[in-house]
């Protein structure tokens, strides 16, 4: 298991914006994450007042922090600073909402990588339960030696 100091050390999220808590399993092709969600999250108070609700790009935003982790670890790039960027998302799916007190589960595979793009496919799960799943591609900016 890694935690967020470990995590931080490969990703470049920070703070708020850091959207996964562990990386409970990791492989050259797959990956797992965790994100704890909390009631004192930023996104709580209005998305909505007295029912909150996680934002979907926020969990789509979660996956893509998973695949980053899982690309930088691929190109062995752990600097905590190199940046991943979206180029493409598509096939969006959001079946169940994902409220404070769950723990959504980050699925990721790499589907195909070519130089400095990688292409993954993400499933988030609750309870065993898809919530959300994405096809997304990320070009990795990957610092020149």
């Amino acid at each position: 298991m890694i935690d967020a100091k470990g995590i931080e050390q490969v990703i470049p999220h920070r703070g708020n914006m850091r959207l996964v808590d562990e990386i409970i399993e990791v492989t050259d092709t797959h990956a797992v994450g965790k994100k704890y969600v909390r009631d004192d999250e930023f996104w709580c108070a209005g998305h909505f007042p007295d029912k909150p609700i996680m934002p979907g790009v926020l969990q789509v935003e979660a996956l893509a922090q998973t695949a980053c982790f899982l690309a930088l670890k691929h190109l062995n790039v752990c600097d905590g600073k190199t940046l991943g960027y979206f180029t493409t998302m598509e096939q969006i799916k959001f079946s169940h909402m994902v409220v404070p007190g769950d723990v959504l589960e980050l699925h990721v595979d790499l589907i195909m990588h070519k130089m400095r793009l990688y292409k993954f496919h993400g499933v988030a799960m609750v309870d065993g339960q898809k919530v959300a799943e994405a096809t997304f591609s990320a070009i990795m900016d990957i610092p020149q030696k």
